[in-house]
């Protein structure tokens, strides 16, 4: 192959598929539970548009990063296997992302709750409070790692702070929302990487 870069853009596709197909085919309809933590009325999270607006920037410039590497065939070498090591990066962010929507009901690109929302805590909302925020992270982070552009880890850094903001005002909400079942939950899970942080 004259330009093995190009299939970068075979695996970002996998990765947005995976997502779309799981939402489409393998999200469940949430089973109503007494035990379950649900909300009595509707709640949006502060500045949901603003750092939707932050995240939406981190990933203009990946892809326009992206296409400057890839395209005119400009991919700096870093290591040998680093577009393995990339692809496997961003397939683990594409499960991560996958397992979280098969047990999250309610997936939205701006964070809000509507009445009746249950508390996400199984599945892989185990392992850290924002698996879909780490997947779409460690998308961008596998990215860098195959194709190690500045523009491309910008992008990177970009996609992990509006994640961190995004998580950070949507936490907002679901303490608001669920009070002390939250606030227990976030005592014993992380926020992106487990046992960590």
């Amino acid at each position: 192959m004259r330009n093995p870069d190009l299939l970068l853009y075979v695996v970002h596709v996998a990765f947005w598929a995976s997502f779309g197909i799981t939402r489409k085919l393998l999200h469940r309809e949430p089973e109503t539970s007494s035990a379950a933590v649900a909300t009595s009325q509707e709640y949006t999270a502060p500045f949901s548009r603003t750092v939707l607006a932050f995240h939406m920037l981190g990933f203009g410039v990946l892809y326009f990063g992206i296409g400057n590497a890839v395209i005119p065939n400009r991919v700096p070498p870093w290591f040998p296997g680093q577009r393995l090591v990339g692809t496997l990066v961003i397939a683990l962010g594409g499960a991560l992302m996958s397992w979280a929507l098969v047990s999250f009901h309610s997936w939205r690109f701006r964070a809000k709750l509507d009445e009746g929302h249950q508390l996400a805590t199984n599945g892989a909302f185990r392992l850290v409070r924002h698996p879909i925020y780490s997947g779409l992270t460690l998308l961008a982070l596998g990215s860098a790692i195959w194709a190690p552009t500045a523009t491309i880890w910008s992008g990177f850094a970009l996609i992990a702070i509006g994640s961190e903001l995004r998580a950070r005002s949507e936490e907002v909400l679901l303490k608001r929302a669920f009070g002390d079942a939250y606030v227990d939950y976030s005592k014993h899970t992380r926020r992106f990487i487990p046992f960590v942080y």
